[in-house]
């Protein structure tokens, strides 16, 4: 089961013809790929965690990790996110794979997920959030420089994802060397439950 490469509209329903049309690698580093692993869980299913800088080959991957835990007999109920983006365009490719196989996504205590990995949690059937999460968003660059087109494509497959237009917003008006972190609120705008740290 590999990631699908898209282009106008796929059936999923996220596009990125408009990143690729545009040549954007859109990218911090695609040199390390993100660390990605199989969690079992107490009560049978599985967890996919990713950790790290997104880069090319990422989706491939955590669909053959959610292909080989179902053949396994096990269900794959959730991602975890823990990176500060990287490359956009596998970020959204990402996301294509979590929304198709309707998994939740969480961002855990102390964890960051930002800018490319932005699009991986808002395409979660379920979205998690700890309090003290980190979850940031910002316009496009193509190498080195703010890309208008890019963050225009961005703001289309946020729409796609169902993020709120204010939150859109701040997507588009941040530029690519910021980052606008959001509120809780703005998390529970995006129907996300936030999560309160217990010792277990």
């Amino acid at each position: 089961m590999s990631a699908p490469v898209f282009c106008k509209r796929q059936r999923r329903g996220i596009a990125d013809c408009g990143l690729v049309t545009a040549g954007l690698a859109l990218s911090v580093s695609i040199a390390a790929a993100a660390e990605i692993k199989s969690i079992n869980l107490k009560d049978d299913s599985v967890e996919i965690s990713i950790s790290g800088k997104i880069a090319s080959g990422d989706a491939d991957l955590v669909a053959a990790r959610i292909k080989a835990a179902t053949d396994a007999g096990k269900l794959v109920t959730s991602v975890r996110l823990n990176s500060e983006g990287g490359n956009l365009l596998e970020g959204v490719r990402l996301a294509a794979v979590v929304r198709s196989a309707k998994l939740a996504t969480n961002v855990g205590q102390n964890s960051t997920c930002a800018s490319a990995c932005f699009f991986v949690f808002a395409a979660g059937e379920a979205k998690f959030a700890y309090v003290h999460a980190r979850i940031g968003v910002h316009g496009a660059s193509e190498d080195g420089s703010e890309s208008r087109k890019g963050t225009v494509a961005m703001a289309r497959i946020a729409e796609e994802l169902t993020v709120p237009s204010s939150i859109i917003r701040r997507m588009v008006n941040t530029p690519p060397n910021e980052m606008t972190w959001l509120s809780l609120n703005d998390l529970r705008l995006m129907g996300a439950d936030i999560k309160h740290y217990k010792n277990q």
